[in-house]
């Protein structure tokens, strides 16, 4: 049915469908992680993900065959997307709260910059984008000033510098996946694409968490639960499935505007669900990310072809 759909359309729904769903998974994340292991968590999301993925491609009838040459590809991207990414993230959420970590992660869009500046046959930043990105690095300064001159943390405690360490690899590891599955012109359904690369994921973190033995120190409630059913369908399913498509159909600079929403929502879920609060500075620092972020993004979509920033014809880097 949505193939019929015209491809603005399309577009449309899949902006609707990441900006909102992984700004609220930031919550999920954290629901979950109280309870399980980090590496159970992505595990859980990733395998219950892969196989309704498998169910809706066979039982409509898609192959899931991908063509000679991708399948390594495509385990790459699922590593870095649900592995690294979501391990590192989860781990970061137990530090630091969901709000505050949805800042650190919204610095991705400037990574993305980054690498695709310096990567052969990338578009260098000019001017604009190399002052956002030094604003962006203002901006998590004064985010974690706060917690240079507070004393050790208790046990129990936010450990906000080693949770924004843990966060920007999980941010850094999105933005060369990112960069990647754009470089890589996946041929293969936008679904099947998904499911292997989730597939491989769950392969990967389950064998971190059976190897750690993560699996007997996880504890399942019923909150937790719910969780991973929320992650894996909307986190993993449209999100990705969202996501993957507009790497596919959108220049990329565009795809990272869903950085400047997510982090709003997933900071105005922790205040009112979690009871999260920031402090003046760390929403100074707020406002200081997305500035920048909007200075990294706006600095290189004016340069992309008219066609192309329409999001008409193949995907700019």
């Amino acid at each position: 049915m949505l193939s019929r759909l015209p491809k603005s359309t399309l577009v449309l729904i899949a902006f609707a469908c990441v900006y909102s769903f992984w700004g609220s998974t930031y919550l999920a994340i954290h629901v979950a992680g109280e309870q399980l292991a980090v590496s159970v968590v992505s595990a859980s999301r990733s395998t219950l993900s892969a196989v309704v993925i498998v169910l809706i491609c066979l039982l409509s009838g898609r192959s899931l065959r991908v063509p000679r040459g991708e399948p390594w590809k495509l385990v790459l991207i699922g590593l870095l997307f649900m592995s690294a990414n979501n391990m590192l993230l989860t781990w970061g959420e137990k530090l630091v709260p969901s709000g505050f970590a949805s800042l650190i992660i919204s610095t991705m869009p400037i990574m993305i910059a980054i690498l695709n500046g310096c990567l052969p046959g990338g578009e260098p930043m000019n001017k604009r984008g190399w002052l956002g990105t030094l604003l962006g690095t203002a901006g998590i300064v004064i985010l974690v000033w706060p917690s240079l001159h507070r004393h050790v943390p208790q046990p129990g405690a936010s450990h906000p510098l080693l949770g924004v360490a843990v966060l920007l690899g999980a941010a850094l590891s999105f933005a060369i996946g990112s960069v990647l599955s754009q470089r890589f012109h996946f041929r293969a359904d936008t679904l099947v694409v998904t499911g292997w690369e989730l597939g491989a994921a769950a392969l990967f973190n389950w064998a971190v968490a059976f190897g750690s033995g993560a699996q007997h120190r996880s504890l399942w409630t019923l909150h937790g639960i719910e969780s991973i059913f929320y992650l894996s369908i909307f986190g993993s399913i449209f999100g990705l499935v969202a996501f993957t498509y507009l790497l596919q159909n959108v220049a990329v600079t565009k795809v990272a505007t869903y950085a400047f929403v997510n982090p709003v929502i997933a900071v105005l879920l922790g205040v009112f669900l979690l009871h999260e609060r920031l402090a003046s500075t760390e929403l100074a620092g707020m406002a200081v990310i997305i500035c920048a972020v909007a200075m990294v993004v706006y600095s290189r979509v004016n340069r992309i072809p008219r066609t192309l920033a329409a999001g008409v014809g193949d995907p700019s880097e």
